[in-house]
């Protein structure tokens, strides 16, 4: 049988065990999509996706959701123009996702007419470069194995992110006329993990024991199981409270010691900031209307930063966010760096009776605070519960008691935190982290059920209206793949973030708050996401406004997720 060079490619898919890839046909790897089909039989597994967007996105909420990569192949120049914002999302998240592109012919006599011109570019990959780690053409196939092989480790290496591998479209469809050797199959696809400077552990350690009142902030320290655990071991050893930032779960949020709320700062004496880039919002007071911050953390409290500093500092875009001056910088993986760092507290306390009893004192303290914390959200909850359109509170209550004895997993939206506040996050895969801009939510939530539809779990996406009208489309994807999963919306008909915005400039400038709505609403006509979910195979129902049957429709529902197949609530929320 005679081969061809984009089978080498799938060689490599097969090699580095990239189970599926999501895909937007496309002429360019035309001859690579034949050797996926025909030479690797349809491995990796492709998803037809009706966006570029929604293809990274679905690969995206898979690696959050699982710790592995997975494919999104992208159509020479348009396609990845198409894809450029999941893609800076992604990069944002520290996702790693491994985007194969393609570009018209770089031999000029092999370019059809016209659309080969247009579709291709110099240097495709600088189009994505300010915010992909990596990215890369082979000039001939023989350059193919070693470029895939150091792009997989740049992409899998912490803090990870996207890479994109660029095949020229008449390289794939040549003739094999030789073997192409791959990577030593014993060789290392990813270095170690960066281990902490042990003599800056010991410093950390004691001003952690020096301490009255430290706090601990988390963004993603739970991106590994292993960090979700050891976070709980470091908490409980030296009784400090947690606040989980929640671009992954790094923390039960029933624990006695999980103080997620701004007020936790306003007497601490120091601040152990663990793998955090958003260090400031939980700290400060923003005044939105005129953009004021101010510190609600006392002059004189230390800092300590543990995590991978500026190594994943761009040029371009500004996720860095604003400069930390910390006391001690540690640049390190979390993964290590923690429990290192709880043997050494471990030991202090061991030697140190007033050290155990500060410990017990504190531990109990916030034992208390979280409770009454918890209670107090318990009680606001109640709040309007009967009221039509629904209340937040109420949506995330009766999903909860739907969902409490499943195997459950929430895909990204939390109901402006109100899941946070009333689910018990007990496990580390309960939730992979929180939404990220719109035309978002979606895409990813389809990664991360298909991550988890093998292990049967139930997953479920509370789906903003403004956010699936972007793309549609992709509820035919799950439905088409097999992907179940339980969509409950959180349909306030507007994109009232955007909304609330508007109100703020209204009251500043004295401008007439009835005329805020304009421009902002998903009404007249209201889109009927029931009709257009069942249109595309999904069972649904709804528009449901008001609560009394929600608990028997999301009964239903969850039936049908659990017979394998993707369903819909279109439930109608308050704006506020």
């Amino acid at each position: 049988m005679p081969r061809w060079a984009s089978d080498v490619i799938v060689d490599l898919l097969h090699a580095y065990d990239l189970p599926y890839a999501a895909i937007n046909p496309g002429a360019s790897y035309r001859g690579l999509h034949d050797s996926i089909v025909n030479y690797g039989g349809n491995r990796p597994a492709m998803l037809l996706c009706q966006h570029e967007e929604t293809a990274v996105q679905i690969a995206h909420g898979y690696a959050k959701a699982s710790g592995r990569p997975m494919v999104a192949i992208l159509h020479n120049l348009v396609g990845l123009l198409h894809a450029n914002m999941a893609i800076y999302y992604a990069y944002i998240d520290r996702a790693p996702v491994f985007i194969i592109g393609a570009t018209g012919p770089m031999d000029e006599t092999k370019r059809r007419p016209r659309i080969d011109w247009i579709h291709t570019a110099q240097h495709q990959g600088e189009a994505i470069r300010a915010y992909t780690k990596w990215d890369y053409q082979p000039h001939v196939i023989d350059g193919a194995p070693d470029a895939f092989a150091r792009g997989y480790g740049v992409m899998m290496t912490e803090p990870r992110g996207p890479v994109y591998m660029c095949y020229d479209a008449w390289l794939q469809e040549q003739k094999l006329d030789r073997e192409v050797p791959l990577p030593p199959a014993g060789a290392s696809r990813v270095p170690t993990r960066m281990a902490a400077d042990p003599a800056a552990l010991d410093s950390a350690a004691d001003l952690i024991a020096a301490a009255k009142r430290p706090v601990i902030i988390a963004e993603y320290v739970g991106r590994e199981p292993e960090g979700f655990h050891a976070l709980v071991t470091l908490a409980e050893t030296a009784g400090i409270p947690v606040y989980d930032v929640d671009s992954r779960l790094n923390f039960p949020s029933h624990h006695p010691l999980n103080m997620t709320t701004k007020d936790v700062f306003r007497h601490a004496d120091l601040v152990l900031c663990l793998d955090t880039r958003d260090w400031e919002k939980p700290t400060t007071e923003l005044v939105s209307a005129t953009r004021e911050v101010t510190s609600i953390v006392p002059d004189g409290a230390r800092w300590i930063d543990i995590g991978f500093g500026d190594l994943e500092l761009s040029s371009w875009a500004l996720d860095y966010q604003r400069m930390h001056h910390a006391d001690l910088q540690i640049l390190a993986d979390t993964s290590l760096a923690i429990p290192a760092l709880t043997e050494r507290l471990a030991a202090r306390k061991a030697g140190d009776a007033d050290l155990r009893e500060l410990i017990e004192a504190r531990t109990a303290d916030m034992s208390r605070k979280s409770r009454a914390l918890r209670d107090t959200w318990a009680r606001d909850a109640k709040e309007d519960w009967d009221a039509s359109p629904i209340t937040l509170p109420r949506l995330a209550s009766d999903v909860w008691e739907a969902i409490k004895d499943e195997d459950w997993v929430l895909s990204a939206g939390t109901l402006e935190q109100w899941t946070r506040k009333l689910w018990d996050f007990d496990r580390p895969y309960r939730h992979p982290g929180r939404s990220l801009g719109t035309a978002t939510q979606f895409g990813i939530s389809i990664g991360v059920a298909l991550a988890h539809r093998d292990r049967k779990r139930l997953v479920v996406d509370l789906q903003p209206d403004g956010d699936l009208m972007f793309d549609a489309g992709a509820l035919w994807v799950a439905a088409k793949h097999r992907i179940p999963m339980l969509v409950v919306m959180y349909n306030n008909r507007a994109y009232y973030n955007d909304w609330e915005h508007q109100i703020r400039m209204a009251r500043l400038r004295g401008t007439p708050l009835e005329r805020a709505h304009i421009g902002m609403d998903l009404d007249d006509p209201a889109p009927d996401f029931a009709a257009m979910a069942r249109s595309m195979g999904w069972y649904a129902e709804g528009p449901i406004e008001s609560p009394g049957g929600l608990g028997a429709a999301l009964t239903r529902a969850i039936a049908q997720v659990k017979a394998g197949k993707p369903a819909l609530l279109d439930t109608i929320t308050q704006k506020r």
